[in-house]
């Protein structure tokens, strides 16, 4: 077995790292170079709503699931002998909803993606550099998606004709969908924001 005589030339970053040119050959900004998003088609409506859905159905599914069982229980169960296990199953099941509501956050603060966004291949980024939100932004999002719901929900319907295609919430929080593909892996977290 023969070893190389020298090793391989240090990559841009960090030592033992390749370089992000090295992996797939696409040429990306330098690393404090603003990342502008003119030529990335934004998301379209129902590529949005189908990622939305996918995410209702993830965080809140076995809530429901749970909860609906645990019901069941307590129906068929003879007198109060139902009562315990279905309490159990309803406090399981509010677990689980907090803990994928958690992990969608973070997940989505981190790439710009939760699971349904990710399957669908958009994410959520900073309309001014496109960088990721950040933990802290995606959950101003968040809580600013209620406002969407105002008015008939006017607020998801506006997203049909705006011009980045955003929602009330996206306005307020600066952010904007792309299509992932496009956005690709130069769109990292800003310092900090981790």
């Amino acid at each position: 077995m023969s070893y190389p005589q020298n090793p391989p030339p240090p990559s841009e970053g960090r030592p033992g790292y390749p370089s992000p040119q090295q992996m797939d050959g696409a040429p990306y900004p330098p690393a404090h170079s603003p990342y502008t998003l003119r030529h990335h088609p934004y998301a379209g409506w129902l590529r949005r709503a189908g990622a939305l859905l996918m995410d209702v159905l993830i965080n809140f599914g076995p809530l429901w699931l749970l909860t609906g069982i645990g019901s069941e229980v307590d129906d068929r169960s003879p007198g109060d002998s139902g009562e315990i296990p279905s309490a159990i199953l309803s406090w399981v099941g509010c677990t689980a909803m907090i803990a994928a509501l958690v992990v969608q956050l973070i997940r989505e603060g981190r790439t710009g993606q939760t699971v349904g966004k990710s399957v669908l291949g958009i994410r959520a980024v900073r309309d001014s550099d496109g960088l990721m939100p950040g933990v802290g932004l995606a959950l101003l999002r968040r809580l600013c998606q209620y406002l969407n719901f105002v008015v008939f929900g006017l607020g998801w319907w506006w997203a049909l004709w705006d011009k980045k295609k955003q929602t009330f919430a996206d306005k307020i929080a600066n952010v904007v969908v792309v299509i992932a593909v496009h956005a690709g892996p130069a769109c990292r977290p800003a310092d900090g924001d981790q």
